[in-house]
This record gives structure tokens, sequence and C-alpha cells, in this order.
């Protein structure tokens, strides 16, 4: 684990925004996410669903834009299910769960303010899990395990 703190950003007028580093458990995955406030003011979000239950996803949504991989995204596997339009990537060589990304669909979309990725923050290397507020979404309710 790194001691890497988030650093803060903002230009002129702007409100400061928040990047964090991340990566997978083996390292061969890094990215970082810049988020628009501060955990725990940043809420995260946990879905009953059948993988992220067993995934163990803990989400925020950040535009794309926000998302810079810096070594390792060729390393990413994907997975598709049930309807088939929104891909779950993985670290192919330790199977960390690192985003799902909604290709356009619902609840992003095309434009760039909502072209929206699922980032895992469990891979956030300065995250204390104790410390963040939930959100929480019936997803078991809304998406039938199909294989």
């Amino acid at each position: 684990m790194s001691d890497a703190k988030p650093t803060s950003t903002a230009g002129e007028g702007q409100k400061a925004r928040i990047t964090h580093e991340a990566s997978c458990h083996c390292g061969e995955v890094k990215f970082t996410v810049t988020l628009d406030e501060p955990f725990p003011q940043q809420k995260v979000n946990k879905c009953n669903c059948t993988i992220c239950t067993q995934k163990g996803y803990v989400l925020v949504y950040p535009p794309r834009r926000d998302v810079t991989f810096t070594q390792g995204y060729e390393n990413l596997g994907a997975y598709k299910f049930n309807t088939k339009l929104k891909t779950h990537k993985f670290c192919k060589n330790c199977g960390t769960s690192i985003l799902i990304d909604f290709n356009g669909t619902p609840p992003g979309g095309p434009e760039p303010d909502n072209d929206l990725l699922a980032i895992n923050v469990r891979n956030f290397t300065d995250i204390d899990m104790e410390t963040l507020e939930y959100t929480y979404f019936n997803g078991r309710k809304l998406i039938p395990r199909v294989d």
C-alpha cells in the first residue's frame, strides 16, 4: 500500500476537486480518479445485485474524463452478463474488480458530463472504508441474475 494522499486541485473561481490514486491488488493496473468532493462528503454506493455483492463493489460515478489509467490498462479483462450493455473490468493477473463501464447507457449517456464509469473505491490507496458515507441501491430487485 502506498502512503499517497489525495491531491486537491482548483482553478480560479472553481471548487477544489480531489484526485485519488488507485491500483489493483498486484499493482499491474494503476489509475487516478478525480472527484468533485472529498470523502465523506462524496457519497459511495453499495448495490445488492448479485455481481456487486460477489465482486465487493463499493462505487463512485465520475465522468470517464476524470479517470486516468497510468499503468496496465491493457491488463484489464472484461465481463458482460444479462443485457451485455455494461462492461465489468478487472485485472487479468490478480482478478481485482476495477470498474463498470456503462458504455453510454443509463445512468450515464454519451455526453461528456454523463459518460460515467462506476469505480470501485476499494482500490483507492488512501481509503478508509469505515469513514465513508454510503447510499444503497436495490439492484437485486431490478437486475435479475441471468447467466
